[in-house]
């Protein structure tokens, strides 16, 4: 590139890339001889953004440690305004060595995810929490180490969209649901993250998915991520757990920052491949061989588990199994050579149980519709639900179909499991098809019918006679049925709004979460209703509903108090947000709302001294505002 030297040091040469804060430039440092990247910060604003540009940049300079970008210098230039120098990495982003690598082996993600987790550790250690942490902003520099770049930038970018307009753009994908309702970030939000990036790292995906980022949003904030085991086959169970952990929808639930994480890392890689220096050593040193040779064992790994569920009568997981390998393999000869030679005898007794039981079915069938001729059977329990969810899920998403409710089992159909689908299957791999066996429906989770409300354009059923009194079946009906005139009792309807999310709970069982879950049918009666969200105080009531009636809540959360305890120079007066708190040494914390806000101290012949902080609902933290030694 032409033009004058950026503050008369750094010539600018290419643009390496351009984001909604600031531009990155390739620049030759003119003092040191040495090529750097320069970030200049996008022009417009207030001073106050440019302020926090220069105090993000202070913060990240502090963090010394192999795996966090290192900070050069911070300046202003006279016609392009604020700029940052940190060292260049000559390699390549996560995103595309993913991508160069897929599929990624479990054993390579868990020792890039503990190069992470220590980047990671060293700036929660120092109070800084990344808030961006994706991909896109891990560089692998050729030979290593893994950097984790784009603190100061990502956070400031966050905070303005989040307090400006009140939507949440960029990065949703790896948002911690915190930040999606409310804004909270914490290490923990970090850790959330970074569970997401080894998620996708093995499974070529986000965790969660959906059209647009509404249904996104939602998906985060209501529904536990998927085992990561259940997707990718044959993932360890340390690593299927320790994933499970960081995509805890509590914060609470996670590791509490990355040093945590790092260590229980630390333990996974170790038991899956060895210790994680010397892992990370090898990988760095030959990515493709390293990864190459993690693929083949994994695919021998599924071969023989494989193989022992067919002889088993295991056929659809030895599918899913199956399948894994040849995404590993397209085509391999000795997963064919494994479905040819299946246990002839086993087959032989399946068909033979199966004809009996279709013979029995015939029989039963035949003498039930003489007897019921004319008669609507009744519904299956799994399809009576006592949840409707929001208008805006759309019909065809498979977990609102027919009403069944995100988590209840459903059966399994003939099937090619996920990560078949033309745009992901290698170039040749076979599927295999295998039927699932059939589960009992009235499972876990399944409920009791709900009388007198009709699904879809299925016509009205008639009353079931009761059901023998003591039953299980007895009991599980009384809330819905009339047990003397065997008419059909009406359900009461409660329809809820939160403010911010909830967990509904009806009679300590919960009903799902807000904004998701809209209507809920009760049975007359009384019955106590509870809205949690770790982030406010409960929210209880007792109520009474009669048959039919229709019951609206609408209620706003009292968002927990944040404590401050502010210390300060002896004497000095100090203010939050401009609001005098006291004189120093204050007698007690500070009780502020949940958010970012402005700490100052003001004492005779010094000058005044200010901290800015964010606060996390619920909790208490230390804000220290003196003159540095």
């Amino acid at each position: 590139m032409t033009g004058e030297p950026l503050a008369g040091r750094y010539q600018l040469e290419q643009e390496l890339g351009r984001g909604g804060m600031a531009t990155v430039f390739l620049a030759t440092d003119l003092r040191l001889s040495r090529q750097v990247a320069v970030k200049v910060l996008h022009p417009g604003g207030d001073g106050r953004r440019a302020e926090r540009f220069r105090q993000e940049a202070a913060l990240v300079a502090s963090v010394k440690h192999p795996n966090v970008l290192e900070i050069h210098d911070f300046g202003q230039d006279a016609a392009r305004g604020p700029f940052l120098v940190c060292e260049w990495v000559r390699g390549e982003d996560l995103r595309e060595l993913a991508r160069r690598l897929s599929p990624v082996p479990p054993e390579v993600a868990a020792v890039l995810g503990w190069e992470l987790a220590r980047a990671l550790g060293a700036a929660h250690a120092r109070g800084v929490v990344h808030r961006d942490v994706k991909p896109e902003n891990v560089l692998v520099a050729r030979g290593g180490p893994l950097k984790l770049a784009d603190f100061g930038i990502a956070a400031l970018a966050d905070q303005e969209r989040l307090t400006s307009t009140g939507a949440i753009t960029g990065s949703l994908a790896y948002m911690a649901p915190e930040r999606i309702d409310t804004g909270a970030f914490s290490p923990a939000s970090d850790v959330y993250a970074v569970g997401v990036v080894l998620f996708e790292l093995c499974t070529g995906t986000t965790p969660h998915g959906g059209k647009g980022a509404a249904y996104l949003a939602a998906s985060v904030m209501t529904k536990d991520a998927p085992p990561l085991a259940s997707v990718v086959p044959g993932t360890p169970e340390p690593l299927n757990a320790l994933v499970a952990r960081c995509l805890a929808r509590d914060s609470r639930d996670r590791p509490a920052n990355g040093d945590e994480l790092a260590r229980m890392l630390e333990d996974v890689v170790g038991r899956m491949a060895g210790p994680p220096a010397e892992e990370a050593r090898a990988f760095f040193q030959a990515p493709e061989a390293y990864a190459a040779s993690w693929r083949e064992a994994r695919f021998q790994r599924l071969l023989s588990e494989g193989g022992s569920m067919l002889a088993r009568g295991e056929g659809a997981r030895a599918a899913k199994v199956l399948n894994e390998a040849l995404s590993l393999r397209p085509d391999s000869p000795e997963v064919m050579s494994l479905l040819r030679e299946r246990p002839k005898a086993r087959r032989a007794t399946a068909l033979g149980v199966g004809a009996t039981l279709a013979g029995i079915v015939a029989v039963v069938g035949v003498v039930g519709w003489g007897v019921h001729r004319g008669h609507t059977p009744p519904r299956h329990p799994a399809q009576g639900v006592e949840e409707r969810v929001i208008a805006e899920v759309p019909a065809q998403d498979p977990e609102t179909r027919a009403g069944v409710p995100s988590g209840e089992p459903r059966p399994d159909p003939l099937k090619t499991l996920p990560r078949e689908t033309a745009s992901s299957a290698p170039a040749g791999a076979v599927p295999v098809r295998m039927a699932a066996p059939t589960r009992t429906e009235g499972a876990r989770g399944a409920r009791a019918p709900t009388h007198g409300a009709t699904s879809g354009s299925n016509p009205p059923r008639q009353a079931t006679p009761p059901a023998p009194s003591g039953s299980r079946e007895g009991a599980a009906a009384s809330a819905t049925r009339a047990p003397l005139s065997g008419e059909p009792v009406e359900p009461a309807t409660l329809r809820v709004a939160t403010r911010p999310w909830a967990e509904v709970f009806v009679d300590d069982q919960s009903r799902g979460y807000t904004p998701r879950v809209r209507e809920v049918n009760l049975s007359p009666g009384t019955h106590r209703l509870r809205f949690v969200n770790p982030l406010c105080d409960a929210w209880e009531e007792v109520i009474q509903v009669a048959a039919g009636e229709l019951v609206s809540r609408e209620v706003k959360l009292q968002v927990r108090k944040a404590e401050l305890v502010i210390v300060a120079p002896a004497g000095a007066r100090v203010f939050v947000d401009g609001v005098e708190a006291g004189v120093a040494p204050l007698s007690g914390p500070v009780n502020v709302e949940h958010g970012s806000h402005v700490v100052s101290a003001r004492a005779p012949g010094v000058a005044p001294l200010q901290r800015e902080v964010d606060v996390v609902a619920g909790q208490r933290i230390e804000v220290v505002v003196e003159v540095a030694p």
